[in-house]
Parts: structure tokens; sequence; C-alpha cells
């Protein structure tokens, strides 16, 4: 019996009593319930059941170490060359204060950029530029659209010191779990 599908088995105990043996029945019970078969969802609600059940059997999707690595270097490049360009018209075209002062500003102007990089992709297209090279999306564990209180937290959580290490240590950074979000590979 332990060669039986899992809709096998839930037949066996929902179909009519009479057409299987109580111990078969009993048997099929202890299957179900090894295997975490919500039997109560499959009477009750079968659409239901077989899409849960199908979301529940997807395999961890999410994306390796290295298309997180890769994505994080093409956004901290295409950070830097946004920060510069802002530099260079804040130094041009900018009040003395900024021109004259730039270290000053550029750690309060930098944070602001990295928060509205990040913030505003995600947001509007689920990727940043690292992740269209990579073909990833940013989504929620529940693997929809992460909502805004989600990609805020996720954004908010890259400002933690060493954040990008926590890599080196679990599959899922900081700014992923506290979230409550994940990079998935898309699929058009």
């Amino acid at each position: 019996m332990e060669s039986l599908s899992d809709l096998e088995i839930l037949n066996i105990i929902t179909d009519d009593k009479d057409s299987h043996k109580l111990a078969d029945i009993k048997q099929a019970q202890l299957i179900a319930e090894k295997r975490g078969l919500d039997i109560y969802l499959y009477i009750n609600d079968r659409d239901t059941y077989f899409r849960i059940s199908k979301k529940e059997k997807v395999i961890d999707n999410r994306v390796s170490i290295r298309l997180r690595l890769i994505n994080f270097i093409v956004d901290f490049f295409s950070f830097v060359v946004l920060i510069s360009l802002i530099h260079v018209i804040l130094s041009n075209f900018g009040s003395d204060s900024i021109k004259y002062n730039w270290s000053n500003y550029q750690r309060i102007i930098g944070s602001v950029i990295l928060f509205l990089y990040y913030f505003i992709q995600e947001f509007f297209w689920n990727k940043t530029l690292g992740k269209i090279v990579t073909g990833t999306i940013v989504v929620s564990e529940k693997d929809q659209k992460p909502s805004i209180t989600e990609l805020l937290m996720r954004t908010a959580c890259r400002f933690i010191p060493l954040e990008a290490f926590s890599f080196a240590f679990m599959k899922d950074g900081f700014h992923d779990i506290f979230s409550k979000t994940k990079v998935i590979e898309y699929k058009k």
C-alpha cells in the first residue's frame, strides 16, 4: 500500500466504506497521516486541496548564491555609476554648499539613492538591474508580488551593518528573512 499515490490513498479513505476492508482503510489513514495529507480538506473542498497540494510540492525555488552574488555585483556597480552621475550633476549645478562639502552630504545622499534604487525597481518591476541580468525576480514567500510593507522592510534591512555577508552563513540574507521575501528565477 506504501506504493500507492496520495490520490489513491485518499480515495481508499473517502470511498464508500463497503468497497474496502477496514484494515485497508486504517492502513491508508496511517499512510495519509505519515505523508501529511489533509483528509478533511480533501473531503470538503477538493479544488482547494489540489491547488494547495500542487503548490506545496514545489521544491525550494530560491535561486543559488552564485546568482545572488551576480545580482549584488551588477546592482553595486549600477549604484556607483548612478551616485557618480549625481555627484557630477550636483558638483556642476548644485549649490556652493554641496559643491564644497560633498563629503558631508555623500553619506546622506548615497543612503537615499540606495534606498530608492532598490525600492522603486522592486516595487514597479519586482527586479533590479542585477536581477534583470540574471533573470530573477523578488516575490513574497507565497510566490506573489511583495506588498509595499514587505518591500519597505526588505529595502530597510539592506542598511543593517554587514548585511551582505549574511549570505555566507545562510541561504537567504537578512533582507529576505525579515521581509518574508525571496528571489526566484523568472520565466516568461
